[in-house]
């Protein structure tokens, strides 16, 4: 084997142990522009690789060469890039006159005098273009040239790998990120909370300009700017983008890539793309259980081609994010029921506390849940000494062989009874009323008991009163239906008496008369002290018979200024 093989299979296992010594993506770029001109003996060295688009090269790492010439413009159009990426090397030993070169005179500013290249091979299609440049005049040999193209498929390799690796590290942090996500979007319910942190997050661990979530509105039927980080205002407030493609598209459940946004027909606002610095922008939806209920949006500064990983990242995180939103909006509405539960309950309460009535809740166990104040205060008791425990024990008036709560378990929806106690001296009556009420908007069934006691000694005594005078009124009545039977009798008695009295001489008849008349006189008199009955006042008769007493149930004339002939009293 020659000399000049054995030394180009030493440096290429030289070149190889130190491209693949690292999984560094730029590393490895920077490690190949370096190494392989040292070993190979040329002054520069140059790698560019097909945008994720394969449409233009971009260059991605050099050696050897000033900014002013590297900056000079694209080299795409040249016939030796061309014929490279189509996977021949070419071989340009006068670069100044070597046909369809571009910009001739950075080359010979900068002093090129002879170009190798040749395609970097990335998953069986060429990726990009190794160059290597001397600034003296050089014939690239066959030997060379095919040595060449075999490191720089070499150096596609260690790229790919090292692409793979950080692809697969990106993964690992992305995961790792996903549970650090999940595990502070699991830590709060607020709503903002959450959606800050989404757009704060999400560009830290992907490396983003900015990013934005929007949320349907299904009341107004458009998207509402909710959450961002990175963006000016201006940019922000540019306008609604519901009508943009790519919008419609995200919300259609697809990611959306948009590698330029100052030229992409499916972005609306260019100009503020531009001016914003915006580049590229990843957009997917937010999804809740099959339901999109908005977008997030990432945003670059420089072109990206988003990988499947960074994708699928965003993708969880939306999903991630999504029910996290969805919970917080949950826990607000239950935040705002209970709120309205406790206001309600509040309320309740004010109103039981400013019955009169004493008011008790009683559970299925006969055990108290609630009271107003009107039983605290009138037994004399604080709320926290009485609740939970059984009311029987509690209720001063309890009787437990007619308890209205059994009345209640047996199936009455109401039912009432009069308990009689005693006040000091005075009788005191009071009313137990007990219904059932059944919980939570169920029709049927019995979940508590309400116990309402209310003294109704004023109503007892008033019925009586009321009686009392049914009674004297039936007397008043009855008496003066008597007087008016009586009194014609008796009139008609005292005249023929009276009569009789002036046409008798003798005196023991006289004297007869006299008594019989007397004793006229004395009914008459009753029978108009029984028209003049105002109250009711009864005696003892015979046994256990009464009898009203007309002399102390009459109204006396004279008290009421009155003489007994109806005159008034002087």
């Amino acid at each position: 084997m020659p000399n000049k093989t054995i030394d180009f299979l030493h440096l290429f296992q030289k070149v190889t142990n130190m491209i693949t010594s690292t999984l560094d993506v730029e590393k490895v770029l920077d490690v190949i522009v370096q190494k392989v001109p040292e070993v190979l003996g040329v002054d520069a060295a140059t790698i560019r690789l097909l945008d994720p688009a394969g449409e233009h090269l971009l260059l991605v790492a050099s050696h050897g060469l000033s900014k002013e010439y590297l900056n000079r413009g694209p080299i795409d159009a040249e016939k030796s890039v061309t014929k490279a990426l189509a996977g021949t090397p070419v071989a340009i030993c006068d670069a100044v006159s070597y046909p369809h070169i571009q910009h001739p005179e950075a080359i010979l500013k900068e002093g090129i005098k002879s170009i190798l290249v040749a395609p970097i091979i990335m998953k069986a299609e060429i990726g990009g273009v190794l160059r290597l440049l001397t600034k003296t005049p050089r014939l690239f040999k066959n030997n060379e040239i095919e040595f060449v193209a075999a490191l720089a498929e070499q150096c596609g390799i260690a790229i790919e790998n090292a692409r793979i690796y950080e692809e697969q590290n990106r993964q690992i942090r992305y995961l790792k990120s996903l549970g650090e996500i999940g595990k502070a979007l699991n830590s709060t319910f607020q709503l903002q909370e959450v959606l800050d942190f989404i757009v704060a997050k999400i560009p830290e661990v992907m490396n983003l300009k900015g990013c934005t979530i929007r949320l349907f509105d299904p009341g107004k039927g458009h998207l509402n700017l909710v959450a961002a980080s990175g963006l000016s205002e201006e940019y922000l407030g540019r306008g609604s983008i519901d009508d943009e493609l790519s919008t419609h598209q995200a919300m259609m459940g697809e990611p959306v890539i948009i590698h330029d946004a100052t030229i992409d027909p499916r972005i609306s606002f260019q100009e503020n793309a531009k001016k914003e610095g915006v580049a590229s922008i990843l957009a997917v939806a937010i999804v809740v259980k099959k339901r999109i209920i908005g977008v997030l949006r990432l945003l670059t500064s420089e072109r990206r081609d988003f990988s499947d990983a960074e994708i699928n990242f965003a993708t969880a995180v939306a999903e991630q994010g999504g029910i996290a939103i969805q919970n917080a909006k949950n826990y607000g509405k239950i935040t705002k029921l209970i709120t309205e539960l406790e206001q309600n309950e509040d309320f309740l309460q004010m109103v039981i506390d400013s019955l009169y009535a004493e008011l008790l809740v009683i559970d299925l166990d006969h055990r108290i849940t609630m009271v107003n104040h009107a039983f605290l205060e009138n037994n004399d008791l604080k709320e926290n000494e009485i609740i939970g425990k059984p009311c029987h024990k509690v209720i001063k008036v309890c009787n437990l062989d007619d308890c209205p709560l059994t009345h209640i378990e047996k199936g009455k929806k109401t039912t009432a009874c009069i308990r009689q106690s005693k006040a000091g001296t005075k009788e005191k009556y009071l009313e137990e009323r007990a219904t059932s009420v059944s919980a939570f908007g169920k029709k049927e069934g019995i979940d508590f008991i309400i116990l309402t006691i209310r003294d109704v000694t004023a109503h007892i005594q008033l019925r009586e009163e009321h009686r009392t005078k049914e009674r004297l009124q039936g007397v008043l009545e009855m008496a003066g239906a008597a007087a008016h039977e009586l009194n014609t009798p008796v009139f008609s008695a005292l005249g023929t008496a009276q009569l009789v009295l002036d046409d008798l001489n003798e005196p023991q008849m006289q004297d007869d008369l006299k008594t019989i008349i007397r004793n006229l006189n004395i009914v008459s008199e009753l029978t108009r002290k029984m028209t003049r009955i105002t109250k009711y006042e009864a005696k003892e008769y015979v046994g256990d018979v009464k009898i009203v007493d007309i002399q102390k149930s009459a109204e006396d004339p004279v008290s009421k200024g009155k003489s007994s002939s109806g005159n008034p009293v002087n």
